[in-house]
């Protein structure tokens, strides 16, 4: 149902509303059936069991007369007999609705402890910070191997140097592991093997929550909150408005938030849904220049801009990240050219490492990549 209601909008577009409400419906039906067959059998074989308790029960209780009549137990005897029997009734029934609520506590048990049986994120102390806010920092991954399964290796001894202060572009056709680079050095994923050093220092001496608080990453779709622009961009952090103008002003945005009739205090929906697609990442980013990153990851970041929005956006973020690290992943050739290095993937290893012209003389698979935009 989540699911669904979250895709409404296309599932609308697509006129498959009914498809899939009846969808819903047909689950709904499912667990209530299941529901009422586990109500009614649950208390029949409840009810059963006590039948057969009793019975059994009963039958000592002749067998108790047989024995006063044909063997010397008293008539006394029996009564006490009775008695405790009586008192065990009670303790005798609980202990058989044991196999009722165990059976229901199953199906939960086996969840918490999938829960349970997860890995939690690697934790580092954090001995040294080598990040200055707002001053560049270079970057050095050594051997990186990671793979999403075992068996299927994402990045195969990924090495590269990134320079302080350096515009490096990360291309390659879709699956060749730049996202996963980037996942890698935030720590999203551990790394199966190598390591990733900031200004020289291991990450494993830096501590990832020091690493996040330094590196900016602008995603191609961003979350957004159901809550005003200006929490979606401090998310939480203390800011002056003068600050978020700021901010606005770099993203290319001021304009248009200045025209809301709430301005800052405007609320942008759930994920955003007030706000068009380019707006939505120049929010990000937005959000991106408010906290004064030492690195800055740009991964289709401009994707749903429109060329003359874009021109205008790397023009006034070209002063802003003139002193940062800029790693930028993209896959239209405007934004590939704001870089000093283009460093091109495939399957998972770096082929190629230059700037732009050297590239489209050299490496086919670049070529092929941006020969319609060239």
């Amino acid at each position: 149902m989540t699911e669904t209601l979250d895709a409404i909008a296309q599932i609308r577009v697509a006129n498959r509303e009914k498809h899939y409400l009846q969808r819903i419906i047909d689950h709904a039906r499912q667990v209530r059936r299941h529901a009422a067959d586990f109500a009614w059998k649950s208390e029949a074989a409840n009810r059963f069991s006590f039948v057969i308790f009793l019975f059994g029960f009963d039958v000592f209780r002749a067998v108790s007369m047989f024995m006063v009549v044909f063997s010397d137990l008293s008539i006394g005897q029996m009564f006490a007999v009775f008695g405790y029997l009586w008192f065990m009734m009670t303790p005798v029934q609980e202990i058989l609705n044991i196999q009722y609520a165990f059976y229901a506590a199953q199906a939960a048990v086996s969840r918490l402890n999938n829960l349970f049986n997860l890995q939690q994120e690697q934790q580092f102390q954090a001995h040294r910070n080598p990040f200055v806010p707002g001053k560049a920092c270079d970057i050095h991954v050594e051997n990186l191997h990671f793979g999403y399964l075992r068996d299927e290796k994402i990045l195969n001894g990924v090495s590269l140097r990134i320079n302080a202060g350096e515009k490096v572009a990360l291309v390659g056709a879709s699956g060749a592991g730049k996202s996963t680079l980037v996942n890698v050095l935030l720590g999203l994923y551990p790394a199966d093997q190598g390591m990733v050093y900031f200004n020289g220092i291991p990450v494993s001496d830096i501590g990832l929550p020091t690493v996040r608080e330094h590196v900016a990453t602008v995603l191609q779709s961003p979350a957004l909150f159901n809550d005003s622009v200006r929490q979606n961009i401090t998310l939480g952090r203390p800011s002056s408005d003068e600050q978020v103008w700021s901010a606005l002003r770099i993203a290319q945005l001021e304009s248009i938030i200045r025209k809301m009739p709430e301005q800052l205090d405007t609320l942008v929906g759930r994920d955003g849904v007030k706000l068009s697609g380019g707006q939505r990442q120049r929010l990000a980013i937005a959000r991106m220049a408010l906290i004064n990153p030492s690195v800055v990851v740009l991964d289709e970041a401009t994707s749903a801009l429109d060329s003359d929005t874009e021109s205008q956006l790397h023009e006034a973020l070209a002063d802003y990240l003139s002193d940062r690290t800029t790693i930028i992943i993209a896959h239209r050739l405007s934004a590939v050219r704001q870089a000093d290095r283009i460093i091109v993937f495939d399957g998972g290893d770096i082929i190629a490492d230059g700037d732009h012209d050297s590239l489209i003389k050299q490496d086919q698979l670049y070529r092929k990549l941006y020969a319609r935009q060239v």
